[in-house]
């Protein structure tokens, strides 16, 4: 049954569904999902990437930040999380990456959120919290560029 966005999950398979999203992931394992998909890499300089890929809002957020904070706290390095690969992210979205990024400064790990698609980019620059979650050079990317950023008022 492919849950769409907006849908509860409901019947015999969501508590397999919840269940499966609580447990820790094993190294380098992606979690997949209709609506999700997670999964790490570890360079070899140590750094750990982590790619959050599909939709981020109510239905897949308790999924993503349970998944990226087992990741902050079993790795001691510097964290990255990808959003290149995030086509959609509502005010849910938003809150799970705000929850990430105070889970890794609790923890005392330097995270990064790096490559936001465009809509991400966007919709982090017209809520202000671009200037939080993104790298100094990332902030501007959403709708014109790092000159469209510092006009924001």
């Amino acid at each position: 049954m492919a849950i769409r966005r907006g849908q509860a999950r409901t019947g015999p398979g969501a508590t397999a569904a919840r269940a499966a999203a609580t447990e820790p992931a094993a190294a380098g394992e992606d979690r997949q999902d209709d609506l999700i998909r997670l999964g790490y890499r570890i360079g070899p300089d140590g750094l750990v990437v982590v790619a959050i890929d599909g939709d981020l809002d109510l239905a897949t957020v308790d999924q993503t930040v349970r998944y990226v904070s087992d990741i902050i706290d079993r790795h001691d390095g510097p964290i990255s999380a990808d959003l290149s690969g995030l086509a959609f992210c509502d005010a849910c979205g938003l809150g799970a990456l705000i929850r990430i990024a105070r889970h890794a400064e609790r923890a005392g790990r330097r995270l990064e959120f790096i490559k936001p698609s465009r809509s991400v980019a966007m919709i982090m620059r017209i809520t202000g919290i671009d200037d939080r979650l993104l790298v100094p050079a990332l902030a501007g990317l959403g709708a014109g560029g790092p000159d469209d950023a510092a006009g924001r008022g």
